[in-house]
């Protein structure tokens, strides 16, 4: 049960609203290669990185077993004195997820709850971008 490919599979449902880096949506895992954050001029649209999971912990009843995972989805965007576009798919995001278990799609199990905390400001290093995040809590259900 692979957390982040579920988070990226359900992610689709945005990705007309993201930049794109090589024909396809600016969605990464870990961190955005250096030659997307270099390119000028900087992508007017968001792009994505699901961060590896900060919590991965096991999910045991009598019955069932699985997995209890907390991860992050971090949206960023060029900074043009407005946050309005991110915000606005940042909640989009969160609303894919929130309360959504039965529409995530999870290889060789379930998902029996997925709840969303966020989103909330999400810090970078580039004075040139913003950020938000939203932290998802996820109990996935091996089949």
């Amino acid at each position: 049960m692979n957390s982040t490919a579920t988070i990226f599979a359900r992610l689709a449902a945005v990705a007309p609203s993201l930049a794109t880096w090589n024909n396809v949506p600016a969605i990464f895992s870990e961190r955005a290669p250096d030659s997307f954050l270099d390119q000028e001029p900087k992508p007017s649209l968001p792009f994505i990185i699901i961060a590896a999971a900060t919590r991965d912990e096991p999910l045991e009843t009598f019955t069932e077993v699985g997995r209890a995972v907390v991860q992050d989805i971090r949206g960023y965007q060029a900074d043009t004195g407005s946050s309005a576009e991110l915000d606005g798919l940042m909640r989009a995001i969160r609303d894919l997820f929130h309360n959504q278990p039965q529409a995530l799609s999870v290889a060789g199990g379930k998902c029996e709850l997925s709840r969303v905390n966020g989103p909330v400001q999400s810090p970078t290093s580039d004075p040139s971008l913003i950020g938000r995040r939203i932290t998802l809590r996820l109990d996935l259900i091996r089949d």
